[in-house]
């Protein structure tokens, strides 16, 4: 077990142990607010909710069908690519397929923070969008709520169960495509939005190893990479500078944090690395009006906006046993053989797909 992941386990284990204190010396206070707290690790929140019908929700309703068909089409696409390279119909070099996203163990430092913060807007922008396309179809939402399971924070919507059966298709299907379709579209709109707020070029030096060729030359972070070796600075031909297994000499066009515009001449020894960590670059605009590092806050919160919601409404689309994809294949079918049969299939691709 790597620090990283020791130190995660530390931390979420030390919120429940200081919130189970606080929740057993005020459990009244608690529960007079709408908290419960179960198993000593799932905190719940519910509140009575139901967001007034609107033709406006009915009407955005629809926007589900196309959104939803997007989100199916990119999951089976993506698997089945995946499968026919890892079962040697196409060769792709590298090829790695998709990977699955793992707080404490793949998402680690201050990537954890701004995946939270994007699965909580990803969560609530889902369960309402349950609520508010179920009661414009006439299906009665008694609450909502959020808890939060361990580190994994999810909301809900309480749906009328008793009345839920008894909706016509068409308000079952809207409802249940709602949720992963609402993050699907942001997920389409964060593209949108980054591709103003990051420069389709240059890079940002985040940090600097210690006892690195960087450091050395006096390379520190925060500055921003404009140009290597003549050519607009991208992930792409600094690798291919790093690679360079012999001594090798490079040119480097940076901007410091102090604003001043130096050329760096660096020689790299045969088998030593430059020491430094990247990112992304975003737009001068957006730099020279808020600065390097609150930038890139704003960037990452929406890179990770973007993939957080695209990954959820995907896989939520799709037909598995606990998705919305899933009660949908049940009411289409209206056999449960059949929506079981699809959630197999799924499940099978899934994991064959994501092995290693």
């Amino acid at each position: 077990m790597n620090g990283d992941i020791l130190s995660f386990l530390v931390a979420v284990l030390s919120f429940w142990a200081f919130l189970n204190i606080i929740y057993l010396a005020k459990k009244d206070l608690f529960e007079s607010r709408g908290f419960k707290l179960y198993y000593g690790i799932v905190l719940v929140y519910r509140r009575k909710y139901s967001p007034k019908a609107r033709s406006i929700y009915r009407k955005l309703s629809y926007l589900s069908v196309p959104l939803s068909l997007y989100g199916v089409y990119i999951f089976y696409a993506t698997m089945g690519y995946t499968l026919l390279v890892k079962l040697g119909f196409i060769n792709v070099a590298g090829f790695r397929g998709p990977t699955l996203l793992i707080p404490g163990i793949n998402i680690t430092g201050v990537s954890l923070l701004y995946f939270s913060i994007a699965i909580v807007i990803a969560a609530a922008i889902h369960e309402l969008a349950h609520a508010f396309t179920a009661v414009s179809n006439n299906i009665p939402v008694k609450g909502i709520g959020f808890a939060i399971i361990f580190f994994l924070p999810i909301a809900f919507t309480e749906i009328d169960e008793e009345e839920f059966p008894k909706a016509s298709l068409k308000a079952k299907t809207l409802t249940l495509m709602a949720g992963p379709a609402a993050n699907i579209l942001l997920a389409l709109v964060m593209i949108g939005v980054l591709a103003f707020i990051v420069s389709p070029y240059g890079l940002v030096i985040t940090d600097i190893a210690n006892g690195s060729i960087a450091e050395k030359y006096g390379l520190v972070p925060n500055s921003l990479i404009l140009e290597i070796n003549g050519e607009p600075a991208t992930f792409d031909n600094l690798r291919v500078v790093a690679d360079i297994n012999k001594t090798t000499v490079f040119t480097m066009k940076i901007i410091l944090p102090d604003g001043d515009i130096r050329l760096f001449n660096i020689t790299k020894p045969m088998g030593e690395r430059i020491g430094i960590y990247i990112t992304q670059m975003p737009s001068m605009a957006l730099v020279n009006y808020l600065g390097v590092q609150n930038s890139l806050i704003l960037m990452n919160i929406f890179i990770w906006i973007q993939i957080v919601n695209l990954s959820l409404g995907i896989i939520n689309i799709v037909p598995l046993f606990i998705t919305d994809g899933g009660r949908i294949a049940y009411e289409l079918s209206k056999k449960p053989v059949i929506g079981h049969i699809a959630s197999i299939i799924t499940l099978a691709i899934l994991v064959i797909a994501l092995a290693p």
